[in-house]
């Protein structure tokens, strides 16, 4: 039998440049380098007296049969010490692998080396019988216990894969099957010599993969990446369950503030203390804005913001933005003007509250900037021409200008004018109320929306900025002038606000500060409803097994027994008569999500602190309606 040992040779040729290259220009005094360069010289060794056991079996008539065994059991004894040396680099990169998998391995090897040995009196893997090489009964059983460690060593690398990144679990898996493949293949052809060509490229792919420099700074730095992303998300979630809780601490006490103050305002008739509530209602609204920016931005940047859509009443949003920006502009003798195109839809689908937040934004940043004119909105709704890029969801663009006399913006500050925190000519506006991020805020509001931003000034003179929002028509109806709409939206809000009472209906109002309770109270004082509270979860859960109630309102965040906790213990007991009574979740906790987070729970309703007696009362209205089927 002829051995063609051309791929032994080409081994040997490749080992040596690699044992070249790793004691001249890759060396290092790495552990794994030590490894794999003993791993190189082993495989080396193996092949040269692979070479020579080839010649030897061929010319087996020339040579002595217990020579032969001898060359043959020293090519085994090499093969073994490969695999051994594999298994030891393989367990540096696996610190975790336990003593009981290495003490398998080793087990393995031994039983393998006292395989070999015993074949020398046995015969039980080759034998030679006048100069003719015979394979034994139990010759497989050599491959049998060299796949069993490579298998044995798979399972360690997927086993404590978390030591190492995939990548390099990956070039060690190849490493492992390389050899294997190869010796598949010697048996299968018989004839030719591939085992050490395999190991001589499973120990190039080892070193240029592993042990190089380079590479290993790489795969050193993706490592210290990786930790520190871990790191980033731990903080920014550190940082958002922070903004949560600071978001209730500091809502919490203003929500007292505005509230009480709101008391004030509607109960005296003194002018000069009016003026002064007056006063604590406008800084303790800023106060709020203030807040809720640093909130937004937060959430947006922690990838969090979410858009709602629904269907709404166009008229509805822009009339809510011209009555909270109304009073500022009057305080600072501004015109404030509302117009629109009377013939464009009324209804449509969008998320709502971000587009009232991005035009308060525009007309709060128009009103802050200007000390004399006008601040004047423009509206109107331009249709799709249905091209290939319009979306089937949407029917055209809401278009929405904020045209101002203020100040006026340079041309070279133009490129600045949405970065976050930013207030240009700073000297020249210290006087200006805000934080710097409205404009941030927008921009990334209506680019989450699809739509885009432009902004046209004249230093000096004002400025115009203009948003497009992609949004769906959902109705026919027409919005009609805003102007006139409004006039008639003020009379009957006045005489619906007057209208609304529930007498003979009991509420309950669950919370842990008594000024919020009081608050509650004065918001509704003229429901003529009763109105029972209770300042803990506890408490609220005896007096809702005592007496049934129409609305319970519970606060969120309480001590021993939170909001939630109260509302389930309610729910879950079918013995109690308020099990099915509609719970309002009341939380200064306004960070986004939260209200779908609540509903969820089975909260009916959700109202955020500071509570808008508009609000409440729009939702106690409604709930009543629905539990009387109206």
């Amino acid at each position: 039998m002829y051995y063609n040992i051309s791929f032994d040779i080409a081994a040997i040729l490749v080992l040596l440049v690699i044992a070249v290259g790793m004691k001249t220009v890759l060396y290092t005094e790495t552990r794994g380098h030590k490894l794999v360069r003993m791993y190189v010289y082993s495989v080396i060794a193996c092949a040269l007296i692979d070479i020579i056991t080839a010649y030897t079996i061929c010319y087996g008539y020339m040579v002595p049969d217990p020579v032969n065994l001898i060359l043959n059991t020293l090519y085994q004894y090499s093969s073994v010490l490969c695999v051994a040396l594999a298994m030891r680099t393989i367990l540096n990169y696996y610190p975790s692998a336990s003593k009981t998998s290495v003490m398998i391995n080793r087990v393995i090897l031994y039983v393998l080396t006292a395989f070999v040995t015993l074949n020398i009196f046995t015969g039980w893997m080759f034998r030679f019988t006048n100069g003719e090489y015979i394979h034994g009964k139990l010759y497989l059983i050599a491959y049998v216990l060299s796949l069993a460690v490579v298998l044995h060593m798979l399972f360690v690398v997927i086993k404590n894969h978390a030591d190492q990144q995939s990548q390099i679990s990956r070039i060690i898996t190849l490493f492992l099957f390389l050899p294997t493949i190869f010796t598949v293949i010697q048996m299968i052809a018989g004839n030719i010599l591939l085992i050490t060509f395999g190991e001589a490229f499973s120990a190039l792919i080892m070193l240029f993969a592993l042990e190089t420099p380079d590479y290993r700074k790489l795969m050193k730095t993706m490592k210290e990446l990786e930790i520190a992303r871990e790191e980033a998300n731990i903080a920014n979630n550190a940082k958002s369950d922070f903004l949560a809780s600071m978001s209730h601490e500091i809502r919490t006490p203003i929500n007292g503030i505005l509230g009480m103050n709101a008391m004030i305002l509607k109960d005296s008739d003194d002018p000069q203390i009016v003026e002064y509530a007056e006063s604590v209602r406008v800084a303790g609204n800023s106060l709020l804005s203030i807040i809720n920016d640093i909130l937004d931005l937060t959430k947006i940047e922690s990838g969090r913001m979410e858009l709602v859509p629904a269907d709404y009443d166009l008229f509805s949003v822009l009339s809510g933005c011209y009555r909270l920006n109304l009073m500022r502009a009057n305080e600072k003798n501004l015109e404030l003007i509302f117009e629109n195109d009377p013939d464009m839809p009324a209804l449509y689908h969008g998320d709502e509250v971000r587009i009232r937040q991005i035009i308060n934004n525009l007309i709060s940043n128009g009103i802050k900037y200007t000390k004399e004119g006008s601040v004047r909105l423009k509206a109107a709704f331009v249709e799709n021409h249905w091209s290939k890029d319009d979306s089937p969801d949407e029917n055209g663009k809401l278009m929405f200008s904020v045209t101002d006399t203020g100040i006026g913006i340079k041309e070279e500050d133009l490129d600045n004018l949405f970065t976050k925190f930013s207030r240009l000519e700073e000297s020249r506006n210290r006087n200006v109320e805000g934080t710097g991020l409205g404009l941030h805020i927008t921009q990334q509001l209506v680019g989450m929306m699809g739509g885009a931003i432009d902004v046209k000034s004249r230093y000096g003179e004002g400025s115009v900025f203009t948003v497009w929002i992609p949004q769906r028509v959902t109705g026919s109806e027409k919005m009609g002038d805003f102007a006139t709409r409004m006039k008639e939206h003020v009379n009957i809000e006045k005489s619906g606000a007057d209208n609304f009472k529930a007498p003979g209906k009991r509420v309950l109002v669950v919370d842990d500060v008594k000024t919020n309770i009081q608050v509650f109270k004065g918001l509704l004082r003229d429901t003529e409803m009763t109105i029972d509270s209770a300042l803990s979860g506890a408490e609220g859960i005896e007096l809702t097994k005592k007496t049934k109630y129409d609305i319970i309102f519970m606060d969120h965040l309480m001590p021993e027994m939170d909001g939630i906790e109260a509302f389930h213990m309610i729910r879950d007991d079918k013995e109690n008569i308020n099990c099915d009574t509609p719970v309002v979740v009341l939380t200064a906790n306004a960070i986004v999500g939260m209200r779908t987070s609540y509903i969820a729970e089975g909260f009916t309703e959700y109202i955020s602190k500071p509570i808008e007696q508009k609000e409440l009362l729009a939702v106690t209205e409604k709930l009543l309606a629905n539990a009387a089927g109206i």
